[in-house]
């Protein structure tokens, strides 16, 4: 059996809507599976490589994020985990803040559950995602595509997609530094004060509507936060600033992308677009810090499956 499932990134909390929101984005990571090779030796069931010279960074033995997601499924399932060779093709920077851990995850379990015979609907896909990434808002729009409103409480998943304004799209920032997802989280507070939870409810609220209602003027106010950006600034030297200066430059919209490094601008035309990306590159160097911009739009299609067929 060989396949490769093709995996979007995300960006997620899109400001104040921490661990909640998330939206599709056009790059992709794709992992191709085979079940069809021939093994080194005897207890070699596992082969991961890579398109790219990643290796120092993700493991290549099982306590890779794939397979561990892919063998989960198995075990799950009370089935043998067979033998496989995974062959991952980078398209998502990793820990940038684009759910690349998201899509290693959803590559292991959709490939799993291909294997088996689709025991797993989309909802289970969904609940089993969330359970081994801790939070529903990459996961979830990895999956499904589009923008994305979720929750995972009580072991319960409930999401709404809602269609992203095609007139809007992004310009995302990345310096020249990573902050993993596990140090961007173990800097936030284990306790929120009620003016900021109130805060930060309204305006994940008025941002939504905003969103549903295509409402640029109201969605342009919406994307304030003080549950998250703030204290993960203290990982992203002149995070504050290049935010400010895109929005300067004429942004709809900036903020941290998901756990970070990266940084998204919202804009509304390709000329604007230009203008804010080389305005917080600008902005980044006067730091000392090399960032690189690339243009993305929102995608409404989620993670696929295609069969390769050997010629």
């Amino acid at each position: 059996m060989n396949f490769v499932v093709k995996v979007p990134a995300s960006t997620s909390n899109l400001g104040p809507g921490f661990d909640s929101i998330g939206l599709a984005l056009n790059i992709f990571n794709e992992y191709h599976f085979s079940t069809e090779f021939e093994s080194v030796s005897s207890v070699d069931d596992f082969v991961y490589t890579s398109s790219a010279s990643l290796l120092d960074d993700l493991p290549a033995n099982k306590g890779n994020l794939v397979y561990r997601s892919f063998d989960h499924v198995f075990k799950k399932a009370g089935e043998k985990t067979p033998k496989i060779k995974i062959h991952f093709q980078v398209g998502i920077p990793l820990t940038g803040g684009f759910g690349s851990s998201s899509t290693a995850i959803l590559a292991g379990i959709m490939a799993a559950n291909k294997i088996l015979g689709y025991p797993y609907d989309q909802n289970q896909i969904l609940r089993i995602g969330t359970q081994l990434d801790g939070h529903p808002d990459n996961i979830t729009p990895a999956l499904l595509g589009g923008f994305i409103v979720c929750v995972y409480a009580d072991s319960e998943h409930n999401y709404i997609k809602l269609p992203w304004n095609k007139d809007l799209f992004f310009v995302a920032i990345t310096p020249d530094f990573k902050v993993p997802t596990a140090k961007a989280r173990a800097v936030l507070p284990a306790q929120i004060n009620y003016q900021d939870a109130v805060f930060n409810i309204g305006y994940s609220s008025l941002l939504v509507a905003a969103v549903a209602s295509k409402n640029t003027e109201v969605l342009k106010k919406a994307f304030k936060d003080r549950m998250h950006q703030s204290y993960r600034a203290s990982l992203v030297p002149g995070m504050s600033y290049v935010l400010d200066i895109g929005l300067e430059s004429g942004a709809v919209g900036t903020m941290l992308s998901g756990a970070g490094s990266a940084l998204i601008a919202v804009v509304d035309s390709m000329e604007v677009a230009k203008t804010v990306a080389l305005a917080m590159q600008s902005a980044w160097l006067q730091s000392g810090i090399k960032a690189e911009y690339r243009f993305l739009e929102a995608i409404d299609e989620g993670a696929i499956i295609e069969d390769l067929v050997k010629v």
